[in-house]
């Protein structure tokens, strides 16, 4: 995927995306085709190529730009979110975003949400002083494997949320979306069981 800084590329990619969005809407990820996108957006195979090699990172590029979770920035919060903040952020933010992760949950591609959450996570909260004294009796090959399950944990719980939430959004509040991830993530849910 093209990550360079020229105004004509990334107006393309921009266009590009906005194209197989809508696509995306009217049919199944797996039956749209490279030769539909660049119809759609009006660009050539080069370009759309040159741009992107696959569907799967224009869906990479949508939520990197539009849908990403940035926990310092949806957490309202200065260093590290705590769980309630991070609990409430999150619950508000898939509500918020609730119809694109439909879109990904339906077509089978919502891992991409816990890869994207994975790298949101991992630039906040990742190789920082803070999780080095966290674990500063442990190795420090050690420290940062802690911090990464700790990371792809929560990126993998949170869109496994995600992903049950809009298959039952009718039935669920963000209050009692907040609650549940508090609870889960807390460990309460368990003892309370």
């Amino acid at each position: 995927m093209y990550q360079g800084c020229n105004k004509t590329a990334l107006c393309s990619q921009k266009t590009i995306a906005e194209g197989f969005y809508e696509l995306l809407k009217e049919k199944e990820y797996s039956k749209i085709t490279a030769s539909e996108i660049c119809k759609k957006s009006g660009v050539s195979r080069q370009t759309f190529y040159s741009l992107f090699s696959s569907k799967e990172n224009i869906v990479a590029f949508i939520l990197s730009k539009e849908y990403s979770f940035n926990p310092n920035e949806e957490c309202r919060c200065t260093g590290h979110p705590t769980l309630l903040e991070l609990s409430r952020g999150f619950s508000s933010f898939i509500v918020q975003k609730g119809d694109f992760i439909d879109l990904l949950e339906k077509n089978n591609i919502i891992y991409l949400m816990q890869e994207t959450l994975y790298e949101g996570f991992n630039c906040c909260c990742g190789e920082s002083d803070d999780v080095s004294h966290a674990y500063g009796r442990a190795k420090a090959g050690e420290c940062v494997l802690s911090a990464d399950l700790a990371v792809d944990f929560v990126a993998s719980g949170l869109t496994t949320i995600a992903k049950h939430y809009v298959k039952n959004r009718a039935e669920i509040s963000c209050d009692e979306l907040e609650k549940m991830i508090y609870m889960l993530f807390s460990g309460e849910y368990f003892d309370h069981s």
